[in-house]
């Protein structure tokens, strides 16, 4: 009996996110996709060895079948964040390119030398770390004879952010898109070639009891950032801890508003949170980009103490093939889906 159970503990947690519901008890079942997966795996065999033995295998086979159903569409779900499937951003092979590291660093983490080390280790053009208090932001300032362009929003609250570059800031600006504690960091930087690529830094809440009991003000922020990187049409990074997960209908609604490319797709699930859990792990950090670039290089870097990986991504400049590449694009329903999701969480609580 206990068998049957955990099936269709896996087939209801499966399923439970096709449930259009902001909600965080549905929400949170965006994310352990991959672990369903493979605990559905290991369930056939105890089925077999251990059901069948009674006579009546009837609902027995139900349950199979329910949880075939669901595995298989979990397997679908991650398949794409698997080398088994076509990459949807091409490799580069252009000199001219543009670096970024990205890292949650948690705000509690006392031990900063480790990514101040992986900083002049990978040397990325921009960096952009989250969860910086004050104390965060004096550590980081070790770099800041190599990175001179700064944007610096320390704060209390785990919201906190960092963004520094060794290239010019045109025109910085900071946004509380959605929540008035909730900054985003938006600018542009010129490349060797003086070709402008617009940036979009964000670290929404998640859904949570304590942070937030919905996904709505989470969702609206990526899409409000995918709209407008979809009006700019010109070369655009949008990167971050989004708090969600690559394969969720909301992040990858994200991509299709926007028409930004995810590099992971092809090459790896890149799960960057929980760095002290290795059986409990989601890509929650991640850099979308316009189709004007290739992967020169994408890596998940040890530890630096936080309970997230930082993400590196070495991206070539290569606008002439970006037809090379298939962006995706929206449909009526997402258009739809993404006003009545901003709309909601534009009004006032």
């Amino acid at each position: 009996m206990i068998f049957q159970l955990l099936a269709l503990f896996v087939t209801v947690g499966a399923f439970l996110p096709l449930i259009r519901c902001d909600h965080w008890l549905i929400r949170c079942w965006d994310f352990p996709r991959m672990q369903l997966f493979f605990f559905g795996l290991t369930l056939f065999p105890a089925l077999f060895i251990f059901s069948f033995n009674d006579g009546n295998t009837g609902p027995d086979w139900i349950v199979v079948g329910m949880l075939a159903v669901a595995v298989g569409c979990l397997g679908f779900w991650i398949w794409p964040y698997t080398k088994l499937h076509p990459k949807q951003v091409l490799p580069g092979v252009g000199e001219l390119g543009i670096r970024l590291l990205v890292s949650n660093v948690l705000m509690s983490n006392r031990e900063s030398e480790k990514l101040v080390a992986l900083i002049r280790e990978k040397q990325p053009d921009i960096f952009v770390a989250l969860e910086t208090d004050k104390w965060w932001n004096d550590k980081l300032a070790a770099v800041a004879d190599d990175y001179p362009f700064s944007v610096e929003l320390p704060q209390d609250d785990t919201y906190g952010m960092v963004v520094r570059s060794r290239i010019e800031m045109i025109d910085p600006s900071v946004e509380y898109i959605i929540r008035e504690n909730i900054p985003s960091v938006h600018f542009k930087v010129k490349l060797s070639d003086g070709s402008t690529v617009r940036i979009h830094a964000v670290h929404p809440k998640p859904p949570y009891p304590d942070e937030d009991e919905t996904s709505t003000a989470r969702d609206a922020e990526l899409l409000i950032v995918g709209k407008r990187a979809k009006e700019h049409g010109g070369p655009t990074i949008v990167l971050g801890d989004l708090n969600d997960v690559a394969w969720s209908h909301t992040t990858r609604m994200f991509q299709r508003i926007s028409g930004l490319l995810d590099p992971r797709v092809g090459r790896g699930l890149f799960s960057t949170f929980h760095a002290s859990h290795w059986f409990m792990r989601w890509p929650l950090d991640h850099v979308f980009i316009s189709d004007h670039f290739r992967v020169r290089d994408l890596e998940r870097l040890p530890s630096v103490g936080s309970d997230h990986f930082p993400m590196f991504t070495d991206f070539s400049f290569e606008p002439a093939g970006e037809k090379d590449q298939e962006t995706p694009e929206p449909d009526k329903g997402d258009k739809e889906e993404a006003d009545e999701k901003i709309s909601a969480a534009l009004v006032p609580a």
